[in-house]
């Protein structure tokens, strides 16, 4: 009698797994080397415009469209090429253990309505609470300084705020970041430090907290579904409706 081996089923839960290889000391190389990098390259693109008499051009009063575009790509090269160092060529992974994988659509959109809420109610109680309790009022972030200064386009402005900067943060902050931090750290040391290495990179020292507290948001979610989609697509839904809020500000200052 021949016996056949029968193979179990997995479960939907063994199904979404995420073959993490990479790990905390990959993660922290990664932070060194976009860190030099970046570092390197502010310091000598001002080294070259001083020395053509354009100094002015890092500047958020005098930079256009073709100096942001080419200093946000920069930026955006080197962020998705450490997470393809590190995670694909170095230690062999997918792209699908970085997230790169389908979700429901439904429940996608149902979390970022439920996500948006959450946000905009903090940001709005974060914000009075500074003002009537500390008496500190909001400053203008970066972007909304690009907006009123009008020396980029607005079309630019969108696909770069929600297209171009949710996919490839997300890769980096969640896919990446996150995973290799709840290898070695756990679930709830993961969530603070990715959440708050994304709040130090917007540099914003004003709404560092409420940026921390969607950076959490965005990590725990990436963490239920195992997926990218989900967090790209709320991270997008965020931007997209604040850069329409703050265009809209702006185009309601001049009508009148």
């Amino acid at each position: 009698m021949v016996f056949k081996k029968v193979r179990k089923s997995k479960s939907p839960k063994e199904t979404q797994k995420l073959d993490i290889k990479w790990n905390t000391l990959d993660g922290i190389l990664s932070i060194l080397v976009l860190v030099v990098l970046l570092v390197g390259i502010y310091f000598l693109t001002a080294f070259v415009l001083r020395k053509i008499d354009q100094s002015t051009f890092l500047n958020i009063s005098s930079i256009n469209n073709l100096s942001f575009s080419i200093l946000y790509g920069i930026q955006v090269m080197l962020m998705v090429g450490v997470v393809w160092f590190f995670a694909i060529y170095w230690r062999g992974a997918l792209f699908k253990d970085l997230g790169i994988r389908y979700y429901s659509i439904v429940k996608t959109i149902w979390y970022t309505f439920i996500a948006l809420i959450a946000i905009f109610a903090f940001s709005f109680l974060y914000v009075l609470m500074m003002d009537v309790v500390f008496g500190i009022e909001s400053s203008p972030s970066k972007i909304e300084e690009l907006v009123q200064n009008r020396s980029i386009s607005n079309t630019i402005l969108l696909i770069v705020t929600a297209v171009v900067a949710p996919f490839c943060e997300e890769l980096y902050f969640r896919g990446f970041l996150y995973s290799a931090f709840k290898k070695n750290l756990g679930i709830n040391m993961a969530l603070f430090l990715s959440s708050f290495l994304f709040a130090l990179a917007h540099l914003e020292v004003y709404s560092f907290i409420p940026i921390m507290v969607i950076g959490w948001v965005l990590a725990y979610i990436y963490e239920k579904t195992k997926s990218l989609l989900p967090v790209i697509f709320l991270h997008a839904s965020y931007n997209l409706v604040s850069i329409l809020i703050l265009i809209g500000q702006i185009e309601m200052v001049r009508m009148y």
